[in-house]
């Protein structure tokens, strides 16, 4: 029945989707009735058009976030999304706000980190309207629009919107995600040094978000003569070259301009990515320059905090692990912020204490923002639905998942991450060149209008 549905709407939904991805919907300077710019804005306003278009109850909260609704009845349960996506950056192969299809691939900021999931809930509403299919509960689907930042979107929209009884993100992979680990973003500062013997760093930046592994890191370094500038770069190429760093230099005068390139990747997975920050500090921390000790010390912090005695492995939600998200120097001041997952049985209490015995006293460490684990039973009615659900369409002994992610889960009662992502499919979000297998995005249409009937009946 959803099936037929989706195949007669084929060409219309997933025209839909790529309209959806054309939108820029970067979080940047509040508009009128948009908190978090004019992308975010019209990327829900596009949604809430859409389902209006087809005649479901919609709503938009102040601009901070909105929802759509199917059904009768005061309490509902609920699908989170969000439209906001991180930056592009750079190295795309195909346009990142273009929604090009190639090979059976749709491609685009977003595609599988979430608007893609976000429309494929939608269209699943669609197909339960047209059925006349009406479940015992209500049912939400709610759009958030800062869910790479802060959160301030359901934070606001529940403010003035009630809770529901339970319900699902489609923001991580299938089987489902009963677990994730802590999660936060720490904030190291440490002076910069006046070293007249030294080559002195006078620019340095690197990262765009916390929850982004760097793909380029830049400073400019004083070599006091053109001389010690043209014996600085042939070290630093030498080293490069050894350690396999992409590395662009040039020398201005007495200066010396350097780029790292390295490769980006969610922070929950720093090890898919490479991190440009920690391999300009390796470089930087193997010749006299200023602050030379400090570039030797961000250059071995590793993505499972080794470096900085914070490694953990509960055995349950996995290893701890870390990505140097951004570093500057301003007003004379090093700034690295530090996004951290760490296990289920660890408290961020513990996480500190251990790390502030690892630093120099001189080094200050803040939180900058913190949320603790979360873990739902397997054995709840909720896991047990949408892992019945699965295995519906999917004939496969699979257990439910943990992850390192941070998801919307954590803003309802009684909710897990559900999909999108198929097993064995790469992890993309974050990267360049996201995608996602139109075959994929139209098969989850039918598993969350199948989820959201089972779920809106058995909670």
């Amino acid at each position: 029945m959803i099936g037929n549905f989706v195949t007669q709407h084929e060409p219309e939904i997933i025209a839909s989707f790529q309209r959806l991805l054309a939108i820029e919907s970067v979080k940047s300077h509040p508009v009128p009735g948009g908190p978090f710019g004019a992308g975010p804005a019209e990327a829900l306003s596009y949604m809430l058009q859409l389902a209006e278009s087809r005649h479901l109850a919609t709503k938009n909260v102040n601009g901070y976030a909105g929802h759509v609704e199917y059904g009768t009845g005061d309490e509902y349960i609920a699908v989170l999304a969000h439209l906001d996506v991180v930056p592009a950056g750079e190295g795309w192969t195909y346009p990142p706000f273009g929604g090009v299809i190639d090979q059976g691939r749709i491609y685009g900021r977003g595609a599988i980190d979430d608007k893609g999931p976000a429309m494929s809930a939608l269209w699943a509403l669609f197909a339960l309207q047209e059925a006349g299919v009406l479940p015992r509960r209500k049912i939400r689907l709610i759009f958030g629009l800062d869910e790479e930042s802060d959160w301030q979107c359901v934070e606001h929209y529940f403010r003035y919107e009630s809770k529901p009884i339970g319900g699902f993100t489609p923001d991580a992979q299938f089987p489902l995600i009963y677990a994730e680990k802590g999660m936060a973003t720490l904030c190291i500062e440490v002076p910069a040094e006046a070293d007249s013997l030294a080559a002195q760093i006078q620019m340095f930046s690197g990262g765009t978000r916390y929850n982004m592994v760097p793909e380029v890191a830049r400073a400019t370094v004083d070599c006091h003569s053109e001389t010690a500038a043209r014996e600085l770069v042939i070290k630093f190429r030498k080293v490069a070259k050894d350690l396999q760093v992409s590395l662009h230099s040039e020398v201005r005068s007495c200066f010396v301009d350097l780029t790292v390139e390295g490769r980006s990747a969610h922070a929950s997975r720093p090890e898919v990515g490479i991190n440009a920050i920690v391999q300009l500090a390796q470089l930087l921390g193997t010749a006299t320059v200023s602050n030379c000790s400090m570039w030797r010390s961000v250059g071995s912090w590793d993505y499972f905090g080794r470096a900085l005695g914070i490694d953990h492995d509960d055995g349950e939600t996995g290893p701890l692990t870390m990505n140097v998200g951004t570093g500057e120097l301003r007003d004379g001041v090093y700034r690295f912020h530090l996004n951290i997952r760490y296990p289920a049985d660890q408290s961020i209490d513990e996480l500190l204490k251990s790390m502030s015995n690892y630093l120099p006293d001189r080094w200050r460490i803040t939180l900058v923002e913190h949320m603790d684990p979360l873990r739902v039973d397997p054995n709840s009615t909720l896991v047990q639905t949408l892992m019945e659900v699965y295995k519906q369409f999917f004939k496969e002994d699979i257990s439910p998942l943990t992850t390192g992610g941070v998801t919307y889960a954590r803003a309802i009662p009684n909710a897990v991450a559900f999909g999108a992502r198929f097993p064995e499919k790469p992890s993309l979000a974050h990267q360049a060149d996201e995608y996602w297998e139109i075959d994929d995005f139209l098969r989850s249409i039918e598993i969350y209008a199948e989820a959201m009937t089972r779920l809106a009946n058995a909670l």
